[in-house]
């Protein structure tokens, strides 16, 4: 959004809507200055009673977002409260748990069609089913935009990196294939059915 739009929100909604400025490399007597810290954080939530607000909505880098996230749950907002957009995951590779070794039968539904193929373990559904030759969805690639999603409904897997799904949906077998490893011998995904 461009700051102009950003104030006629503010200027309609006033009593419901605050908005803050923060620059990094511009000093304004209307901002704060410098980076959004836990701190900063700190500070305006000190001035706003978060658990008077429904929801929040964040997007910015993720050690911003995980900075306020961690503050906002500290405070007792409920963590599916919290709706973000990451501008970029982590360079970092997250371990997945335990060691993925084998091979697993896996059937893809997509598009009302049923396909059976033998993937290894250690490589991501998505990967497996591009390499297939199927119409998977996707975007990133990176487990923050949710375009991969998919239903875990024979089987189990798991997530390397998970910034979209909550625990609910993580336990109704929602999947970003993007980042999913097959943990069992059989394994049936529906991208149909999310």
């Amino acid at each position: 959004m461009f700051r102009e739009n950003l104030d006629a929100l503010k200027e309609t909604y006033g009593d419901r809507f605050t908005l803050y400025y923060v620059f990094s490399q511009i000093i304004s007597d209307h901002a704060f200055f410098g980076r959004i810290d836990k701190k900063l954080v700190k500070e305006i939530l000190d001035k706003n009673n978060p658990a008077s607000f429904d929801d929040f909505f964040l997007c910015g880098p993720e050690k911003m977002i995980d900075t306020v996230r961690e503050e906002l749950i500290k405070r007792g907002v409920k963590e599916d409260s919290v709706k973000f957009e990451l501008f970029s995951t982590s360079s970092h590779k997250i371990e997945v748990k335990k060691e993925l070794s084998g091979n697993t039968e896996i059937t893809v539904m997509l598009d009302d069609e049923e396909t059976t193929f033998e993937m290894r373990k250690d490589e991501f559904v998505l990967d497996a089913a591009l390499a297939k030759g199927l119409d998977a969805p996707y975007s990133c690639q990176g487990g923050i935009c949710s375009s991969c999603l998919a239903r875990v409904t024979e089987g189990s897997a798991t997530m390397e990196r998970n910034n979209i799904l909550d625990e609910d949906e993580v336990k109704e077998g929602l999947i970003l294939t993007c980042q999913a490893h097959p943990t069992s011998d059989v394994i049936k995904i529906d991208f149909d059915d999310v």
